[in-house]
């Protein structure tokens, strides 16, 4: 096991290595701030929803008077 490892860390980097670990992590990138742009229209969704149920009840509590 351990000579499989010193093996693999003696092999130099190429041009094909940086491109895919480069894909890796700008893929992992894109991932989290996709989760968070989706996370904050969530967020603001529900705030919106809320204020509009608060406006609805008083709303109907001023009808009932």
């Amino acid at each position: 096991m351990m000579k499989a490892i010193k093996n693999f860390m003696k092999k130099p980097i190429t041009w094909g290595d940086s491109f895919k670990l480069n894909g890796i992590v700008l893929g992992l990138y894109a991932a989290v701030i996709g989760t968070i742009a989706a996370y904050e229209k969530w967020i603001a969704y529900k705030d919106k929803a809320e204020r509009l149920d608060k406006y609805n009840s008083f709303r109907d509590m001023d009808n009932q008077i």
